[in-house]
């Protein structure tokens, strides 16, 4: 090991801890969060649903020491409000319930006087209902973890209990599992210490992956192994696992695998090592246990001061860093009572979680890039949420995101879904099944057991498994939830004709997000995709083979991958920017209709004035999408669709047809007239991977203009039966365009648009309105049944007024 000749201990640490610069900058106080800031927290005016909330404000210089006032709404710091001084972060999470009512808060800086510079003071709001979550404190924490071993999701005082479920008792086939892996690990051979990564891509981005696939299986058998000797005591899983800790806590950490440097096996390491280590420790010799802590005590610093120097709680929009939180609180865990800083990185990393934490997502429970990295990330929190909970008896679990988030995975990946968008990993079915099974037992869900039951999922061999394992929870299926969900924090809709039903489901995701295409993201900005039957009908293209391969880089990323709009050729929105976004305008969901509006815009940096979609779901399955796009002068507009499979097209219908082994697609192109289609199986830059190609189609102007609307109508039927669906229609109106949905049993839908430019009330047949979208369903004979108005606030039929009392409404009659 290399340690000992490139820096020792406590050399590292005074170097990690210097500051960056040189004198201290002036304070600077309430400036604007930077694009990759959070804003304040709670924001001004804002209403919690927790109490107290955590408190978050914009760093004003590293090493800074704040203090925190909270008090009555008109004056934070008069009578009944208190104050925190010698805070070391951005953020603060008060130990003290708030009552319901009107406070404030604001924070200050410390000069070395003792003085403090104020913040102007920010209003809030504790709810009625707010739910009591006081941050409990690293002394509280520190105190109930237990000072013998093992102290990480199983207390040395449990020890003889798991062994006896294990032996003969509840767990004894999950533990028979588990000790088989373990068996099969035994002996097995190990990578060496990895070189330093190359400067440039490809080759970086190729051998980080390399490195990835050939490092992380054996430091997945370190931890098995030590959990085999958890459940069973047997000496022999107990070596290997010492025999993997002692290989790969030789590996410098100050070397190839320096966080800074290489930070997946770094990250690795630590994750599975800190576990392996707590649970077999009586097994390990004094000796080895020097060597082993002096570099896991190095590399969890070196976690820390990577937090630090962001600073997470105000900066934690990088994805790696939201692994690294989770991982240091293990290890605070692991060594509170050996590592004086231990007691540091837990106080940190808890507090970031009670303000900061998570990132990617809020209160509704929304993640921004894509099933794939929730259920990795989800899986990575959970392994801390338990860990905390058992071993310091805080639970991080009643923040409200943790509470509502398995709602995301029901609506944006069910338990039948084919592929995954949006975001990196999203060319495959995610399997989700088991962090279901973990959500349901510590949140006591019956509808994330369900989709659990649905993948064929109980316990995980693994350590959530083993501690989660409940027999007692019964799934129940998410019927009674409503059929369509927004998640606003990240720009996703999601519409269902029958939640939970994978023989008659049809549905629709939709996103337009603020979180642009950063990360793991992707330039999709107002782009659909479109499941029906179990089938993947109108996907999001592209393969994931390494972070910023050429493929990845090159098509994955892009706008043209994704069913949305480009211009010129397949010019799009900005890539792997934060700036890129977009956002939900508006949201209304009923049993007769759902409705959806997203702005584009600002994603397309410049080249496009206006990019507003409009998809308005004719319940069950139908979906009309309408777009207004304009450019600063004329360009040629494309409107993508991306397949599995070839499209039949009929050019001089405008009807494309989609079609696979269960269900296929009718689309209809109504807007504008002379479309130019052109379809293709190849991607500008294969998959290096060597992925079977997907189809490609483009609907083109054959001109140039300055702007247009598309008007198309997406009609998902199961395989060879297109009898029920309706006969589509062209309707024009009095600045409205829309389109009749005649049904073959009488039924009729008339759905419309306001036309760009148009202000005042728009009318189309018999229907009046102020909306931007809008629609009438009547029973056969013409009786109505069922009305939606988006974006508006009058709705008439004839001398009816349908839409009393508001914007964004459906409503239907029996």
């Amino acid at each position: 090991m290399r340690i000992a000749r490139t820096a020792s201990l406590a050399a590292l640490l005074l170097i990690l801890a210097l500051p960056a610069g040189g004198a201290p900058a002036p304070a600077v106080l309430d400036r604007p969060p930077g694009e990759f800031e959070l804003p304040y927290s709670p924001a001004d005016g804002a209403v919690v649903s927790i109490t107290p909330p955590g408190f978050v404000w914009i760093p004003v210089a590293r090493g800074a020491r704040y203090a925190l006032q909270v008090g009555p709404a008109l004056d934070p710091a008069g009578p009944g409000g208190r104050t925190v001084r010698g805070i070391t972060m951005a953020s603060h999470a008060p130990r003290e319930v708030l009552a319901p009512g009107r406070w404030a808060w604001r924070y200050g800086v410390e000069s070395s006087d003792g003085t403090v510079a104020w913040s102007r003071a920010r209003a809030f709001t504790v709810g009625p209902d707010a739910r009591p979550w006081p941050y409990p404190g690293v002394d509280a924490m520190a105190g109930r973890v237990p000072r013998g071993r093992p102290r990480l999701f199983v207390r040395a005082e449990e020890v003889a209990a798991y062994r006896g479920r294990a032996r003969d008792g509840d767990l004894r086939t999950l533990a028979a599992g588990i000790v088989r892996l373990a068996e099969r690990d035994l002996g097995g051979s190990l990578p060496p210490e990895p070189d330093f990564l190359p400067r440039t891509q490809p080759d970086r981005g190729r051998i980080f992956a390399e490195i990835i696939r050939t490092t992380r299986p054996p430091m997945d058998a370190m931890e098995r192994a030590a959990l085999a000797y958890l459940l069973t005591g047997d000496a022999r899983f107990a070596d290997e696992a010492r025999r993997r800790l002692r290989h790969f806590f030789s590996w410098d950490p100050l070397g190839p695998t320096e966080l800074a440097h290489n930070d997946e096996p770094a990250m690795w390491m630590m994750m599975r090592g800190v576990r392996a280590y707590d649970w077999i420790h009586d097994r390990i010799l004094p000796e080895e246990r020097e060597a082993i802590e002096r570099v896991m005590r190095v590399r969890a610093e070196q976690m820390h001061q990577v937090l630090r120097r962001r600073p997470f709680e105000s900066n934690p929009y990088e994805s790696h860093a939201g692994r690294i939180i989770g991982f240091l609180g293990e290890a605070a865990l692991a060594f509170v009572h050996e590592w004086p800083e231990a007691r540091d990185w837990l106080d940190y990393v808890a507090t970031a979680y009670w303000t900061s934490y998570p990132a990617w997502g809020g209160d509704d429970g929304g993640w921004a890039e894509g099933p794939a990295y929730w259920g990795s990330y989800m899986n990575f929190m959970l392994h801390f949420a338990v860990a905390l909970r058992t071993g310091a008896g805080a639970d991080i679990m009643g923040k409200p995101f943790f509470a509502t988030t398995p709602l995301y995975a029901v609506y944006t990946a069910p338990p039948y879904h084919r592929l995954a968008p949006f975001g990196d990993g999203q060319h495959s079915r995610i399997e989700l099944g088991s962090l279901m099974y973990w959500f349901s037992s510590v949140l006591r869900d019956p509808v994330a057991r369900w989709y659990a039951e649905a993948r064929q999922r109980g316990p995980s061999q693994d350590i959530l498994g083993v501690v989660l394992a409940d027999a007692t929870l019964a799934g129940r299926p998410p019927t009674a939830l409503p059929q369509s969900r927004v998640f606003p924090s990240v720009g996703l809709v999601a519409m269902h004709s029958a939640l939970g039903d994978p023989d008659n489901d049809i549905y629709l995701l939709f996103r337009s997000s603020p979180y642009g295409s950063h990360s793991h993201g992707h330039s999709n900005q107002n782009a659909f995709a479109i499941e029906a039957y179990g089938e993947a009908l109108a996907i999001a293209s592209g393969y994931y083979p390494w972070y910023a391969s050429p493929h990845h880089d090159m098509w994955t990323r892009e706008t043209r991958a994704s069913n949305a709009i480009t211009i010129n050729g397949g010019q799009g929105q900005g890539k792997r920017s934060i700036r890129a976004r977009g956002r939900i305008e508006a949201f209304a969901t009923g049993g007769g209709y759902d409705h959806a509006s997203g702005d584009a815009t600002p994603a397309y940096e410049g080249r496009l004035l206006r990019a507003v979609r409009r998809i308005v779901h004719v319940r069950p399955g139908v979906f009309v999408i309408y777009d207004e796009v304009a450019a600063p002068g004329p360009v040629t507009w494309e409107w993508w669709l991306h397949t599995l499979s070839r499209v039949e097209v009929d050019e001089g219908s405008a009807e494309i047809r989609v079609r696979e082994a269960k269900a296929g697609m009718v689309v209809r192109f109504l807007d504008p007239v002379g479309l130019a289609f052109a379809q293709t199986d190849r991607f500008a830059v294969p998959p290096e991977d060597g992925r079977p190609n997907q189809w490609h189609l483009t609907a083109s102007t054959r001109s140039a203009q300055s702007s247009t609307v598309f008007l198309a109508v997406l009609m998902p039927h199961r395989a060879g039966d297109t009898v029920g669906l309706p006969r589509v229609s062209r309707v024009e109106g009095e600045g409205a365009l829309g389109v009749a949905l005649a049904w073959p049993d009488g039924r009729r839908d008339l759905v419309g648009f306001r036309r760009p430019g148009r202000t005042e009330a728009v009318r189309l047949e018999a229907i009046e309105a102020d909306a931007a979208a809008f629609a009438v369903g009547t029973a056969p004979g013409g009786v109505l049944r069922r009305w939606l108005i988006g974006q508006g606030r009058r709705l008439t039929l004839g001398e009816r007024d349908l839409a009393p009392g508001g914007p964004d409404r459906t409503a239907t009659w029996p």
